[in-house]
């Protein structure tokens, strides 16, 4: 599916029927009709569009006499088992054309796009307001599972099995992040040095904050990681140290009982015993049975198992 827009002088996003110079041409999961059209219309190179298809494609920059190719991932949830997803924007000289094989949320928000400070489409501008939303949308969904964390953290004796599984999903979500964030950095400095981008000084700059901004999601991605790790590490080892005390109290218990029942079940016997004939005899095993539990109870706390 094809779908142009251009931009009011209001800074909207406006859907117009075909396409115009300035236009932002979207193309999501296109048809082989479709990309042989893209091809031969603006001049694109169809390998390029089909890589541009691939959600596992490796963000990096490429170019040929015409146009820029730039690989990007954002985060979506409209992919079933991912997190992220690779797209492809197209800079020509009289369009921004972008590709996916999924409407993802980038471009959703693009299109419901309300800025004035980007009014050019075609211009190098756009594609810096298309990183500053991925900048924005890792930063979002990073500073959310930092706050599901913290609120695992703030109490850890009160951890279960449900918590264990969102944190387990949270460490998946962000290792599928950490794997193209270094990639995305020096693709963003490409950007930033590329002859055929002609940025402002100011938009350079902004630029260059989005690097430090993305640098530092990272670290904090890898600073979260390891909180998770801690955390279930320590549900865990919590988890075998109950083990080992329930084992230990029901063995013990279970020693107790066997005591009691070791002589009960000698005198139960058809045989002739000592003292079968006293009356007494109840009180005296009974007796015997406690002097045993004491012996054990202070053996046992005197080598800590109690």
């Amino acid at each position: 599916m094809i779908e142009y827009f251009e931009k009011t002088k209001e800074g909207r996003m406006k859907k117009i029927p075909s396409c115009k110079n300035g236009c932002w041409i979207n193309a999501t999961d296109p048809s082989s009709e479709e990309i042989k059209f893209l091809t031969e219309k603006f001049d694109l190179n169809e390998e390029n569009l089909h890589d541009g298809l691939d959600i596992h494609e490796i963000p990096r920059t490429e170019s040929d006499e015409k146009n820029i190719y730039i690989y990007l991932s954002t985060p979506t949830e409209k992919i079933s088992q991912e997190h992220i997803s690779s797209f492809l924007i197209v800079y020509t000289q009289k369009h921004l054309i972008t590709t996916s094989k999924y409407p993802l949320e980038i471009f959703e928000k693009l299109s419901e796009s309300k800025s004035k400070n980007f009014k050019d489409i075609s211009g190098p501008t756009q594609i810096l307001y298309l990183l500053y939303l991925i900048s924005k949308s890792f930063e979002t969904s990073v500073r959310r599972i930092v706050k599901e964390i913290k609120e695992n953290k703030s109490d850890l004796s009160k951890l279960n099995n449900e918590d264990i599984a969102k944190l387990i999903q949270n460490e998946d979500k962000l290792n599928s992040y950490i794997t193209p964030f270094e990639t995305m950095i020096d693709n963003y400095y490409k950007i930033l040095r590329h002859s055929s981008l002609h940025f402002k000084e100011e938009d350079r700059e902004y630029l260059e904050d989005l690097i430090t901004d993305l640098s530092q999601t990272l670290g904090l991605c890898k600073y979260n990681l390891q909180s998770i790790s801690n955390m279930r590490t320590y549900y865990s080892t919590n988890l075998s140290n109950n083990l080992n005390k329930t084992v230990t109290a029901l063995t013990i218990f279970t020693i107790f009982l066997a005591i009691p029942t070791v002589i009960s079940s000698i005198y139960g016997m058809n045989i002739t015993l000592p003292f079968q004939d006293n009356p007494n005899l109840f009180f005296y095993l009974g007796g015997l049975v406690l002097f045993i539990w004491l012996v054990l109870f202070v053996g046992l706390k005197r080598y800590k198992f109690l």
